[in-house]
Order: C-alpha cells, then sequence, then structure tokens
C-alpha cells in the first residue's frame, strides 16, 4: 500500500472517530475544560507512527518535513510534542497548532473507554473534567456500561490502525520519536519516487 493510501485509511479511521465522538459528547456532556490543554502538556505520551502519517505527509506536501526533522532531532531537551502551542490564540481549538493532524491519542483520550477486568469497559477521562463536570462524567460512565458500541473504545481504533500497517502501528513510541518516524517513513517512501502534487488553491 502506498504512503498515499496508507494516509487515507488512516483519515478515514479519524472521520469515524469523530462522528463517534461527536455523538458520545452530545449524549453525555462531556467536553473539554475550557482553556485547559493539561494533557497536552504530559511529558510522557506514547503514540504509534502510523497515527501521525496524515501530519508527516502534510509537512512533506509543504516542503516543511525536513525543518520538523531537524527540529525533533536537535531539540532533545524536551519530550513533550512538538505541535504543541504554548499560546492559545483566539478561535483555536486547545493548544494543538495542528488540530486537524493530531494524533489518535489525542482524538482519543478523555472521550473514550478502555476493557478493564472481564473485558469491562471503563471512561478514560482526566481530572479537570472529572473535578469541572462530574454529571457529564456520571452520565458517561452509565452510558458505556449501558451500551454496547455508542462509545469509542481504544482497543478497537488502534486494532484498525494495525490492520493498515502493522510496523508502523503497533509500537508505541514517545510521541516526539512517533512523529519523526513518521516524517522519516515519508521521506524514505519519496526519496525515490515522484512527490505527491499539491493541490491548487481556490
Amino acid at each position: 500500500m502506498s504512503i498515499y493510501h496508507k494516509v487515507r485509511a488512516v483519515e478515514r479511521i479519524y472521520q469515524q472517530l469523530d462522528t463517534e465522538l461527536a455523538y458520545f459528547q452530545k449524549s453525555t456532556g462531556l467536553g473539554c475544560v475550557a482553556n485547559c490543554g493539561n494533557c497536552c502538556l504530559k511529558p510522557d505520551i506514547n503514540a504509534t507512527a502510523l497515527e501521525f502519517l496524515p501530519f508527516a505527509y502534510h509537512l512533506f506536501k509543504n516542503g516543511e518535513a525536513a525543518q520538523w526533522l531537524g527540529l525533533l532531532q536537535n531539540d532533545t531537551r524536551t519530550t513533550i510534542c512538538p505541535i504543541l502551542n504554548n499560546l492559545i490564540a483566539a478561535g483555536s481549538k486547545g493548544f494543538c497548532s495542528e488540530y486537524a493532524h493530531r494524533g489518535l491519542i489525542c482524538r482519543l483520550f478523555g472521550f473514550s473507554a478502555m476493557l478493564h477486568k472481564n473485558n469491562k469497559p471503563k471512561l478514560v477521562t482526566c481530572k479537570p473534567i472529572k473535578e469541572n463536570m462530574p454529571e457529564a462524567v456520571e452520565k458517561a460512565e452509565s452510558h458505556i456500561a449501558s451500551s454496547e458500541r455508542d462509545y469509542p473504545l481504544i482497543s478497537n481504533y488502534y486494532m484498525q490502525l494495525r490492520n493498515i500497517d502493522e510496523s508502523l502501528g503497533v509500537e508505541l513510541l514517545p510521541i516526539r520519536i512517533a512523529i519523526e518516524k513518521a516524517i522519516h517513513t515519508v521521506l524514505g517512501y519519496y526519496a525515490y519516487r515522484r512527490p505527491p502534487r499539491k493541490r491548487k488553491a481556490a
């Protein structure tokens, strides 16, 4: 499968997840706490390279992949996600400077479920949401307990990723390394191939 088709396959998973998340959030009232960004500031976030392949492809098409690769390789002082915005701009969504190309972990955390003992699903959310939206959290927990499919299940989405490319979709890496590997993958693929065409401005 070509890089382009892998990217499109990942993007289709994200579109499916967006629909499921929208329904789950509307049904429960869950949402991020305004101006929080605590999850983005975690220094130990892990991700797969595949979930950032659309971001790496986007950088390559815009001629920014080599620049980002240099940034990641030269700045080893931090383990925090390099896509992080330090300041929230008016009208922006959270702290992510590439919100449309954020990884799967970024999309799932706070609004999904994980299987625990006896394969029982349990809400995975954050402390700020628990403290600021206790009623919504309680409603989400009840929704998950009483529903078979109407909530995002973490293992389901990572299994779908793995089915696209097992070599890139299984190993969990520190988020900076995952992004670096995704960029390496795209650059390596197009080293001896014709690059994708840039879309013409409307």
